[in-house]
């Protein structure tokens, strides 16, 4: 049996934005498009349509789509385009049957499970990062509660304007940072112990 590794493969794929404002996000995705076809020399895009920016219901953001015909030189390009640029759909029109041997095969999956290990790594990384930022924050908010009261008693209202975050946020700090014995209610303001 023959190998097909580097048989074309006709193929339609459907790629979706979301963002705002309507504009940008037009402009994106053609620069999206543009960015796959100089990225990858083995993917020929025959033809192109972009939809028009249509606005999400109960929402500001915009979603649009576009709709790229493409050669691809054999399967293992189509399955690096789809890992990097995540399209919503791929369909597959000729060849009908791809066949390949199993040493092949052995070495695109491990080269494929390389790649998703990389990925995975940068996520726990960012997922770290992500944690020590959230970490950070509620120190920094807790410390311009106390900077502020400082300068006296104050109320949710006045504590939220100085920290330029809604009533609703400053509240929640509030109640962990009473519980915690950090400040005290004395009425509706509050207050850190001297």
């Amino acid at each position: 049996m023959e190998e097909d590794s580097a048989k074309k493969i006709i193929c339609k794929a459907i790629l979706q934005m979301m963002g705002s404002p309507k504009k940008h996000i037009e402009d994106t995705i053609k620069q999206y498009v543009k960015k796959i076809k100089e990225d990858y020399k083995e993917i020929s895009v025959v033809n192109e349509f972009y939809s028009k920016a249509k606005k999400e219901k109960d929402s500001p953001m915009y979603n649009v789509f576009a709709e790229l015909d493409m050669e691809v030189q054999g399967i293992e390009n189509l399955v690096w385009f789809c890992i990097d640029y995540m399209p919503a759909s791929i369909e597959i029109s000729d060849p009908d049957e791809i066949v390949y041997s199993a040493q092949y095969l052995t070495g695109f999956v491990n080269d494929l499970l390389a790649k998703l290990h990389k990925v995975d790594m940068r996520l726990k990384h960012l997922s770290a990062e992500n944690q020590v930022l959230g970490k950070n924050g509620v120190t920094l908010m807790k410390n311009i509660i106390i900077v502020q009261l400082k300068n006296g008693p104050k109320g949710p209202d006045e504590l939220a304007e100085g920290a330029g975050v809604p009533v609703e946020h400053i509240n929640k700090f509030l109640a962990v940072m009473e519980k915690e014995g950090k400040i005290t209610k004395d009425g509706k303001k509050y207050k850190i112990d001297a």
